[in-house]
């Protein structure tokens, strides 16, 4: 070189080297590259420079330097570098080598930078002005080690900043992870830190066990075992790191366990584009920093399991006291179907229970159930429960089934039993998808069990009371039974009214076809009476042939249309042709009677019947 030659290279170098410090603020890294170029430009007297920086040198730190990318600094490739090197002559530094950058700057030379074994690091562009001194080659070798010792320089301080950057980070996503109870505050937290930290990577983790509905962060999702793809579910089932590239769209996934003490409770994806190395020590903190995460989450998940432990019993013994309270059916439907809706955020519980192979909705479920549409639904759920012998949990249901249409995703159902045998279920639903977790569906499970035996007591019971007070052949009610509900009358309405009904000339009926006929025309009077009977109005077996009916709050008008009616229908539809005699008698509150004096007016006003021909009613007028 000569003396100019050496000044230039003396001036840049004490430029560039005098005031070399590690820089405080992040944004500010870029001011190394900047005194660099500027003193460049300067010395050389370029109007452009532009460095080209061989992306193999930064494999370990490539996703912390592309931030650096600007329109004086920017990254090649392997096949770029070969079409660049051939251009270079043996044992040269600089060739002429025309070219504009994306932002249309035109460039002349290309000076190579080479490192301490003659690998290529980069490739400095600019552009000299017409009139100027010309140097030698060993001043462009000079100058290209001269830029590399400043850039290894800078690299080396960056890189020190870089991780204790990264040890920062890690210290205080970790405080802070310990720190909180919020499952979703501890993923979101991990993430945003990733983020930050490698900004050209997308993030999503994929939970199990997750339902939570209020979650706006679509990069948390519940883990879908049905559609998740192989490399997610084999993460989540082996617990090991994975990596997958993809050919076609040029993109590498990497997919981290989330693995607690305890277990997995899910999968970190990460989606990058081939191109961008991930080097070990990325891997590396990244594993840290998830394992960080899997362990507070798993501490959360602990704390939140203990507590929800403590309401489940608490909802159990709930459930429990109010089904050994000897409720009725109706009233213990209407209690499960309370405690299911408020426990598990329900929008539809239903009991269905099986009678002659039909579906019987129970009183006490939820309006959906009693919608005729619905029983395609129901036969569904039935026909999943008979022939896959076990319960049935779908957190997002699609049917393959055209013709089932149901807005339901979430659902959970779990037949009831009596000793081993089927008679029914329990199904709860709600329309977003994955709303019940799976603790929630064992809790159902637990649950069931109780009300099975419960209802069967209960079922049992009702059927026994049932026996006790009707009629084992025409299935009215006793006498006794319809005493007591016209005392109960007499003390609490306002009026009331009885019918005393008698089978005409019955003796010669048995004497003619037998007591079996007479038995079936017994039967035949009774199903007529339950047809024409409202609700709370009594139709009881008096004794032998002699039916009798009491109409609470209704007047003798009433009762009487009704005697006629009834009179009307037996002598038109009973096998052998029969009729009947019916009296009436009636109560208010200025005329009280008891059940006695009642039936005693009506049997006088059914032997007038009689005598007045017989087949038809007449009211007593006392």
């Amino acid at each position: 070189m000569d003396k100019l030659e050496e000044r230039v290279i003396l001036k840049l170098r004490s430029k560039i080297f005098s005031d070399f410090k590690i820089l405080e603020k992040e944004q500010d890294d870029f001011n190394y590259f900047s005194i660099f170029f500027n003193a460049l430009k300067c010395e050389l007297q370029l109007s452009h420079v532009h460095f080209l920086i061989y992306k193999n040198v930064l494999s370990e730190n490539e996703q912390f330097l592309l931030s650096f990318k600007t329109p004086s600094l920017s990254f090649f490739d392997t096949w770029q570098k070969d079409m660049y090197t051939k251009y270079l002559r043996e044992g040269a530094f600089i060739v002429n080598f025309p070219m504009e950058r994306y932002d249309q700057v035109p460039f002349d030379k290309s000076l190579f930078v080479f490192g301490q074994h003659d690998d290529l690091v980069g490739i400095l562009l600019f552009k000299l002005p017409d009139k100027n001194h010309h140097f030698s080659d060993s001043f462009w070798e000079t100058l290209s080690k001269t830029v590399y010792q400043y850039f290894e320089k800078v690299m080396q301080l960056c890189i020190l900043k870089h991780e204790k950057k990264r040890y920062k980070l890690l210290q205080n996503v970790t405080s802070q992870l310990h720190s909180t109870i919020d499952i979703d505050a501890v993923l979101r937290k991990v993430l945003d830190s990733l983020e930050e930290f490698y900004p050209y990577f997308q993030y999503q983790i994929f939970l199990s066990n997750y339902n939570n509905i209020d979650n706006d962060d679509s990069r948390i999702q519940p883990l879908d075992y049905t559609k998740s793809n192989a490399a997610i579910m084999e993460t989540f089932i082996t617990g090991n790191y994975k990596i997958e590239h993809e050919l076609k769209v040029s993109k590498r996934y990497l997919y981290f366990p989330l693995k607690g003490k305890q277990g997995i409770y899910g999968v970190l994806k990460i989606e990058t584009q081939k191109t961008i190395l991930i080097s070990g020590q990325d891997i590396e903190f990244i594993s840290i920093l998830i394992g960080t995460a899997s362990t507070a989450m798993e501490n959360a998940h602990l704390y939140q399991q203990s507590r929800q432990l403590v309401n489940d019993l608490q909802l159990i013994t709930k459930v429990t006291k109010k089904l050994n309270a000897n409720l009725r059916l109706t009233e213990l439907v209407h209690n499960i179907s309370e405690e299911l809706q408020s426990a598990f955020y329900a929008e539809e519980v239903g009991i269905i229970l099986f009678e002659e192979n039909q579906f019987n909705v129970l009183t006490g479920s939820t309006p959906f159930f009693n919608d005729k549409d619905c029983f395609p639904f129901l036969q569904f759920v039935k026909d999943f429960l008979d022939t896959r012998e076990e319960s049935l949990f779908i957190g997002n249901f699609e049917p393959d089934d055209n013709d089932l249409v149901s807005p339901f995703r979430s659902i959970m159902a779990e037949s009831l039993k009596r000793e081993q045998h089927k008679i029914g279920f329990i199904i709860v639903l709600h329309r977003i998808p994955y709303k019940f977790s799976f603790n929630t569906f064992k809790l159902l499970q637990s649950i069931t069990q109780h009300v099975s035996l419960a209802f069967t007591n209960t079922i049992l019971r009702e059927r026994l009371e049932q026996l006790v007070i009707t009629d084992y052949l025409t299935k009215l009610y006793t006498r006794n039974y319809l005493d007591e509900q016209m005392q109960k009358s007499i003390e609490k309405d306002k009026q009331g009214t009885f019918l005393l009904i008698d089978i005409d000339n019955f003796k010669i009926i048995n004497d003619t076809f037998g007591h079996q006929v007479g038995d079936q025309i017994l039967i035949q009077i009774a199903k007529i009476i339950k047809r024409n009977l409202k609700m709370n109005e009594v139709g009881a077996r008096w004794g032998g042939e002699e039916l009798a009916i009491y109409l609470p709050n209704c007047s003798l008008e009433e009762g009487l249309s009704l005697g006629e009616q009834l009179v009307l229908e037996t002598s038109n539809s009973i096998d052998p042709p029969v009729t009947i005699s019916c009296g009436i008698s009636h109560w208010n509150e200025k005329n009280k009677e008891s059940p006695f004096s009642l039936f005693k007016k009506a049997d006088e006003a059914l032997y007038l019947a009689k005598n007045r021909g017989k087949n038809r009613a007449i009211a007593s007028v006392k």
